[in-house]
């Protein structure tokens, strides 16, 4: 007979019983008294208990031929607790672009338009007329005096915004042609192809605000 308990002397059920000798047998343990294995021979035995709560054990007996059955005291250590499962993976938080590193700005100014249109006026035999006004970082404005079409505008790393400070004329953008006079405000996004032309005596005359555009010499 086996009598299986834990530490604290406190019989174990469930325990499975595999004993294995001259000839094999199994048992389950009850929950109150002893653990019996019939059918038996004498001979020598190796028995292992198990048990999910509890560290497998085994022992060996030997049984003589002539003696009693022996019987046998067991004491099972319970099974340490299974390790905590592992922190989940951190995310992986992709790094921020690093921000573009700007030219430096350039020198504050104010310029009179109707003053500097004056004295810098197009020709008669100018087609077109560019001047710088100011600029400062990544942008610049620029006068646009247009007599003759202009044709085949484009801006591949500058965006441009468009006010008509006088005259009469028509502005096409892309597939699309609008009629623009003073006051009239547009906006060009890069890469965007344009026109300028002048519809009356008159030049048209436009200034140019290109944002992203290096900063020319003033």
């Amino acid at each position: 007979m086996l009598f299986i308990t834990d530490p604290g002397g406190k019989a174990i059920d469930g325990v499975k019983v595999n004993v294995m000798g001259p000839v094999d047998r199994e048992a389950t343990s009850p929950s109150i008294g002893a653990t019996r294995i019939d059918g038996l021979r004498a001979g020598t035995y190796r028995v292992r208990f198990t048990h999910e709560k509890f560290i497998t054990f085994e022992k060996e007996i030997v049984w003589r031929a002539g003696t009693a059955t022996p019987e046998l005291s067991v004491t099972l250590n319970p099974a340490p607790a299974p390790p905590p499962p592992p922190p989940p993976p951190a995310p992986v938080v992709a790094a921020a672009p690093a921000a573009p590193k700007l030219p430096p700005p350039g020198t504050p100014k104010t310029v009179s338009l109707p003053d500097y249109i004056e004295k810098n006026f197009i020709s008669n035999r100018e087609p077109q007329k560019e001047s710088l006004i100011g600029c400062s970082g990544v942008g610049q404005a620029m006068l646009w005096q247009v007599r003759d079409p202009w044709n085949g505008r484009q801006h591949e790393s500058a965006d441009g915004m468009l006010y008509v400070v006088g005259g009469d004329g028509r502005l096409k953008l892309g597939d699309r042609e609008f009629t623009v006079s003073a006051g009239a405000f547009a906006v060009v996004p890069r890469g965007t192809s344009y026109s300028l032309s002048r519809s009356g005596r008159s030049p048209l005359v436009v200034l140019a605000v290109l944002a992203g555009a290096p900063c020319a010499v003033n």
